[in-house]
């Protein structure tokens, strides 16, 4: 054997199917950057809300106040939600539409919520839910790149559902801070996420390593016979073929005779001699 040649043959990369996954990846990216911003501005509005220990009235939020903060919320979040199943995959829609719905149970129990221990059980059903809807999307999502964003998501939101189910004893303010905590964090995770899948889909673009769509296999077999010009010529050609192969043998006969006639003696053009009789 040569020294010169390969002792191993070539592998394929690894990262053959990236344009696909990455192609796959951005179309979540606004939907993960609106989800960001809302998550975003719900928490530095909660977290961030005025406590100062000279004004009582500061240390103590109604009830009512936070249910109606809280639905506000969760309306645009299941917006949101929408606007994402429609631009995912379909073996993650069920998963994303699922967290849309779980927001309407909350939202009414947040309506009917008069009491801090009605508000922690409403929201921390809410984000038990979520959490675990959010990693089954996460499980359907690990081959596209950057899936972790949905993992980290889940298990805040879990961690938060787990706070408040053994929060006994939280009043209404301290309710809206950790739900506002757990939202800021996963709402700064989906804008690095969302906007690093919308840069990938970027390059990809300006390289022009973005897949094309197919739309039937016979396209992705043979483009050029899958056209119409394409098509009419194999007809052609198939027709041409069946007319050649379909040809009558006593036809052929026949011009076979007429070919090797040598004529009427009569005709002035042929030159076989005429015998005459005496």
């Amino acid at each position: 054997m040569s020294t010169e040649d390969p002792r191993t043959e070539s592998t394929a990369p690894r990262n053959e199917a990236a344009p696909q996954a990455i192609a796959a990846a951005s179309r979540l990216g606004w939907p993960m950057v609106v989800r960001g911003v809302l998550g975003v501005a719900f928490g530095i509005v909660t977290v961030f809300w005025p406590r100062d220990s000279s004004n009582p009235l500061q240390l103590s939020l109604p009830t009512d106040v936070v249910d109606h903060l809280a639905i506000g919320y969760l309306i645009l979040f299941a917006l949101a939600l929408v606007f994402q199943a429609v631009r995912s995959a379909l073996n993650v829609r069920t998963a994303i539409f699922g967290q849309a719905v779980i927001a309407i149970p909350a939202i009414v129990f947040l309506f009917l919520a008069d009491q801090p221990a009605e508000l922690r059980a409403a929201l921390s059903i809410w984000a038990l839910l979520h959490g675990a809807l959010e990693f089954w999307a996460y499980r359907q999502l690990r081959s596209q790149p950057m899936a972790s964003d949905f993992l980290i998501a889940s298990g805040v939101h879990v961690l938060l559902g787990i706070i408040l189910v053994f929060g006994d004893g939280m009043e209404a303010l301290s309710i809206l801070g950790f739900t506002g905590a757990a939202t800021l964090i996963a709402g700064v995770i989906f804008i690095i996420g969302g906007y690093s899948r919308l840069s990938k889909g970027r390059q990809l673009a300006k390289l022009g390593a973005l897949p094309e769509q197919i739309d039937s296999p016979a396209e992705a077999a043979d483009p050029a016979d899958a056209s119409p010009s394409g098509a009419a010529e194999a007809a052609d050609d198939a027709n041409s073929s069946d007319a050649a192969d379909t040809s009558n043998p006593a036809d052929a006969a026949g011009e076979a005779d007429r070919t090797a006639d040598p004529g009427d003696p009569d005709d002035p053009d042929t030159d076989t001699p005429v015998k005459k009789e005496p």
